[in-house]
């Protein structure tokens, strides 16, 4: 899969699951606090998501890489088996 995969993958899943904006929501868009304003219930779906699609554990990982788009589509493609 390649990054460009995962990125729309992703979009996708916080558009149509955690109701966001699609015009507010680029690659590089601030996820939380403020960015577009996740919160922690929706960090436990995104990990959840993360993990049953794309198989790479994210728990305990550096708050870094979700930041946005971008960075959480690179750490999930470098773990990737």
């Amino acid at each position: 899969m390649t990054d460009m995969e995962v990125k729309q993958q992703l979009k996708d899943f916080f558009v149509n699951e955690l109701g966001v904006d699609a015009n507010e929501l680029q690659y590089d868009t601030i996820l939380f606090n403020e960015g577009i304003g996740l919160d922690s219930i929706d960090s436990i779906e995104l990990v959840s998501f993360i993990d049953e699609t794309f198989g790479v554990q994210t728990s305990g990982i550096d708050r870094a890489n979700f930041k946005n788009i971008d960075t959480l589509a690179a750490y999930i493609v470098a773990h990737m088996n």
